[in-house]
């Protein structure tokens, strides 16, 4: 079985979350942190790109948004070009950079952005940030901001408004720039007039099923539906798994695979790993009460493990080509029909 994970894990996965902008700019006085934190996990797991999110703690939030939101790009380019890191890591734009990556067997870094609380409301910008290398933007996290509001960690509770203006204009110069637009976190009001508005395909970046997990910031089964039928693709999240933590196993993670993939198709459904309790870890108090029942699955929780869930996948049955679309593919595919 090893040779075949091997083989499965060659071509390099694809995790489009993982909070690194706002780990590396708490180690902003370090050097070396992608090297000394990450590179080692990261390979051990056959990583092939790994989307930096930009996300900002509470305290930030206002005044802060913006000059912490570049600091955090400053950090992961900075890292990522120094001289063992660059042997490792590459910061791609485009598709072309990430092709090239992958080709050089780099771990590509494709930042991301977990909340428009740094445009303010100046669409000016969102061409800043793009120009910057930001790829990905999901227009909230739990708090409401200028653009929307963030889906709870609860059944029920969500703000029942939907996009702000400002919020839809958000969404469609995003899709002028090609910026994927990422509906994770998103309320249900907003995931609906986002549907609405799109004219290319969405990413919901790391999220899981509502039938296993009952949270409004998870997603029920008509919203897993209306993703797949729409083209888009759905990251798994190994942290939102189960509120018992006896639950939270490997095997239950693969149980909102498949039932995503039940429901919205095989093609619709990826990894988004979002590996964060070392973030989790230095929140404050309030910040986690608002996250509700978070458990960490033991032989999941960093980028070394990815191998114990294609273990898994293979001794539930499923055939490679099924895999490398988990793997890989599928967020390959919706990069290149909504990428710049």
């Amino acid at each position: 079985m090893q040779s075949r994970i091997d083989r499965l894990h060659a071509p390099g996965l694809i995790d489009l979350h993982y909070d690194l902008g706002m780990d590396l700019y708490e180690k902003r006085r370090e050097h070396g942190v992608l090297v000394r934190d990450y590179r080692d996990d990261m390979r051990a797991g056959g990583m092939g790109v790994v989307a930096a999110a930009i996300y900002l703690e509470d305290r930030y939030v206002p005044e802060m948004a913006l000059r912490v939101a570049l600091a955090q790009i400053a950090r992961i380019v900075v890292e990522a070009q120094e001289p063992e890191a660059a042997r490792d890591f590459v910061v791609c734009r485009s598709l072309r950079d990430i092709d090239a990556a992958r080709a050089a067997h780099k771990i590509a870094l494709v930042i991301t952005m977990e909340g428009v609380e740094p445009l303010g409301t100046d669409l000016n910008l969102l061409h800043i940030f793009h120009q910057l290398g930001v790829r990905v933007i999901g227009l909230t996290h739990v708090r409401r901001n200028m653009a929307g509001d963030g889906g709870v960690f609860a059944p029920e509770g969500s703000s029942r408004h939907g996009l702000t203006a400002f919020g839809k204009d958000v969404v469609r110069e995003c899709e002028a720039l090609r910026i994927l637009v990422d509906l994770a976190h998103i309320n249900p009001a907003g995931f609906d007039d986002i549907l609405s508005i799109a004219t290319r395909p969405l990413a919901v970046s790391h999220s899981n099923a509502r039938k296993f997990y009952n949270i409004e910031r998870n997603m029920s089964d008509d919203q897993i539906r209306a993703v797949g039928a729409a083209g888009g693709v759905i990251g798994v999240n190994a942290v939102l798994v189960s509120p018992v933590k006896e639950e939270t196993t490997i095997d239950r993670y693969i149980d909102h695979v498949e039932h995503i993939a039940a429901l919205a198709g095989m093609d619709a459904v990826a990894i988004g790993f979002d590996f964060f309790e070392r973030i989790f870890n230095r929140l404050a108090p309030a910040e986690r009460a608002v996250l509700g029942h978070i458990h960490f699955v033991p032989d999941l929780n960093n980028h070394s493990h990815a191998r114990n869930v294609t273990r898994r996948l293979i001794e539930r049955g499923w055939p490679d080509a099924d895999i490398e679309k988990f793997l890989y593919g599928n967020w390959l595919r919706l990069f290149r029909a909504s990428l710049g």
